[in-house]
């Protein structure tokens, strides 16, 4: 049933339009389109063409471990394409059925709706659409509430508790603003942001709620680390934890295969290769770090950090945010090396958080920088800042 209510939104969401068959690549490929039990009913009970049909009795199975909330799959064929994409890139299940035929997740991606601890609205950064969209604005993302209307179903019961003294949003939009902090290079703007991070969990351990206000009001001055002259160590080191990370992943993902496997092969063990590339990325995007803030801001308010629903620390969320932000840059840095148009940018960079976001990236990804040695404050640091 559709419901209206005032969400809290970014300020780019009421202008964000789907590129439809437009799409370099589209937001289906790669992945299982999920129907729950009630949209997979309805669908079946819907009149169609014998040609559908046809196409639905090949391609949508019940899972293997059905739920009600994702209780069917249409699984993408061998080459990741979706077998109900048409030639011209439109899905031909809307394109003969309407939007009413569609799974909850295809009616509204790359949209994500939260009714659980407030309504809020907001994109993936896994669209490219939505990444082109940010890419335009030079000034820092606001959030601004606005009347919609979703048909969205029950919001599923949290398995993991964080103690937010009832300030939960108020402090996710603190730490966003620790984000958007544009005197700090965005290293230590990030590491500033840690550092907040930090200091909150340890008031929240307490239930320091006198704590947790002066720090909210900005009366507890934060300290971020400086900036540090890198020297031949300290980029050793971040291009051996990069190898790491990228070779795990790369592992365990095909949205990032592609990019990885060209970074690691163009960086190898040179140093020299990595600052002429890094040279040419940031000479190509020379508003890189506001288009970092974006995506990482965008980011950290679709996925409600640090409250993800996961039993993951809040400083361990931290280590995980800026896997994000070093896996952004290096295989940025290292996929646009050679290429002059900036929406090969765009491609990698929706295709990093097609992995994070469809993924558990976030779950394993603190997990993932220890076990290639940056699990520290002063390892993260080393890596950020390259």
């Amino acid at each position: 049933m559709k419901e209206t209510h005032e969400y809290l939104m970014p300020d780019y969401y009421p202008a964000f339009a789907c590129k439809m068959g437009a799409c370099r690549t589209a937001c289906c490929e790669g992945w299982p389109i999920t129907f729950s039990l009630e949209d997979y009913y309805h669908l079946m009970g819907e009149e169609c063409s014998p040609q559908m049909r046809r196409r639905l009795d090949s391609a949508l199975r019940i899972k293997l471990q059905p739920t009600p909330e994702a209780y069917a799959e249409i699984s993408p064929r061998y080459d990741g394409s979706c077998p109900m994409r048409l030639e011209d890139g439109r899905c031909a299940l809307h394109a003969e059925m309407g939007e009413g035929a569609l799974s909850y997740v295809c009616r509204l991606y790359p949209r994500g709706v939260r009714t659980a601890d407030g309504y809020e609205c907001s994109c993936a950064n896994s669209c490219e659409a939505v990444l082109e969209l940010l890419f335009t604005r030079d000034e820092p993302i606001e959030f601004i509430r606005r009347e919609l209307t979703f048909d969205v179903p029950k919001a599923a019961a949290r398995s993991f508790f964080f103690e937010t003294l009832g300030r939960g949003q108020e402090i996710r939009l603190w730490l966003i603003r620790q984000m958007q902090n544009q005197t700090l290079p965005m290293p230590q703007r990030l590491m500033a942001m840690g550092h907040a991070l930090w200091a909150l969990d340890e008031a929240l351990y307490t239930r320091d709620e006198a704590q947790v206000d002066r720090l909210l009001r900005g009366r507890r001055r934060m300290m971020p680390l400086q900036p540090q002259e890198l020297t031949q160590g300290h980029l050793d080191f971040g291009l051996k934890i990069a190898r790491g990370m990228i070779e795990l992943l790369d592992e365990r993902s095909e949205s990032i295969r592609a990019y990885g496997e060209a970074a690691l092969a163009y960086f190898g063990s040179s140093f020299t290769r990595y600052a002429v590339a890094r040279a040419h990325f940031e000479t190509l995007v020379p508003k890189w770090e506001i288009w970092f803030e974006h995506m990482l801001v965008n980011h950290m308010f679709f996925s409600q950090f640090p409250f993800q629903d996961r039993p993951v620390s809040l400083k361990d969320e931290f280590i995980a945010l800026s896997a994000v932000y070093a896996l952004l840059r290096f295989l940025g840095i290292g996929w646009m090396q050679d290429k002059e148009d900036i929406s090969a940018f765009v491609d990698v960079a929706a295709a990093v958080f097609r992995l994070v976001d469809h993924t558990a990236f976030d779950r394993y990804a603190a997990n993932m920088m220890k076990e290639v040695g940056c699990g520290d404050w002063e390892r993260v640091h080393d890596l950020v800042s390259l």
